[in-house]
C-alpha cells in the first residue's frame, strides 16, 4: 500500500529525463569516436589510462569543471590551460586533441561519463565485462581467481575482478557485473529472515 501511494505521489521532471538522455548521448558519440580512433592507432588501453588520469585531475580538482564552462574565458585561454594540464599528466596528441573538443563544446563536464562509455566500448571489443565483489575480509589471490572462473563460466567472457571490503556485509558476498547484482552476503540473509518473521507474525 505505502509502496503505490508512494510510487503515485511522485512527479517526474521531462526536463530530468532530457537532461540525462543528452548527456548519456553525448558522452556514448563522444566514446565510440575516440575508441575508433584509438583501434586506428592500436592504442586502446593507453587512450584509457590517460582518461582515467584526467578524469582524476578533475575529480581532484572539481573546480576545473567550472573554470572550463565560464564564458568569462576566451576559448583560446580555456584551451591554453587544457593543454598545460594534458601535457603534465603526459597525455598522446590525439586524446589531447579530443579534450580540447570536449572543451570547445562545452561538454568537458561529461567527462566522467565518457571515460565510463568509453570503457564499455573498449571492454566489448576485447570481449569481456567487470565485475565487482564486496567481501566483509581481504580475500586471498586463489579465491579472487576461483570468482573469475566461475564468473567466466557463467556469462562466457573474460572477467575482470575489482575486489573491495565491505565489513558491513557482515559474511559472504556481494557480486556486481554490469546491471546484475548477485547477493550471497549474511546480512541479506538476516533481513530476508527478519522479514519473514515479521511477514508471519503480522
Amino acid at each position: 500500500m505505502r509502496g503505490r501511494s508512494g510510487i503515485d505521489s511522485i512527479e517526474f521532471s521531462p526536463v530530468i529525463f532530457k537532461g540525462q538522455m543528452k548527456r548519456t548521448t553525448a558522452s556514448k558519440r563522444f566514446a565510440r569516436a575516440l575508441i575508433e580512433i584509438s583501434i586506428e592507432d592500436n592504442a586502446a588501453e593507453q587512450y584509457a589510462r590517460e582518461l582515467r588520469d584526467m578524469a582524476a585531475v578533475f575529480a581532484g580538482n572539481p573546480e576545473l569543471y567550472k573554470l572550463f564552462l565560464n564564458p568569462m574565458y576566451t576559448l583560446a585561454e580555456r584551451n591554453a590551460l587544457m593543454d598545460k594540464i594534458a601535457s603534465a599528466v603526459h597525455v598522446s596528441r590525439h586524446v589531447g586533441a579530443f579534450l580540447r573538443i570536449l572543451v570547445q563544446t562545452r561538454n568537458i563536464r561529461f567527462l566522467e561519463d565518457v571515460l565510463a562509455a568509453y570503457i564499455r566500448l573498449e571492454d566489448e571489443r576485447a570481449g569481456r565485462v567487470r565485475a565487482t565483489v564486496e567481501s566483509p575480509f581481504d580475500l586471498s589471490p586463489e579465491a579472487v581467481e576461483e570468482i573469475k572462473k566461475k564468473l567466466k563460466a557463467a556469462v562466457g567472457k573474460d572477467v575482470l575482478v575489482a575486489v573491495s571490503r565491505n565489513p558491513a556485509i557482515i559474511g559472504g558476498l556481494v557480486i556486481k557485473m554490469d546491471n546484475t547484482v548477485m547477493d550471497f552476503s549474511i546480512r541479506t540473509q538476516l533481513q530476508r529472515m527478519k522479514q519473514k518473521i515479521a511477514e508471519g507474525v503480522a
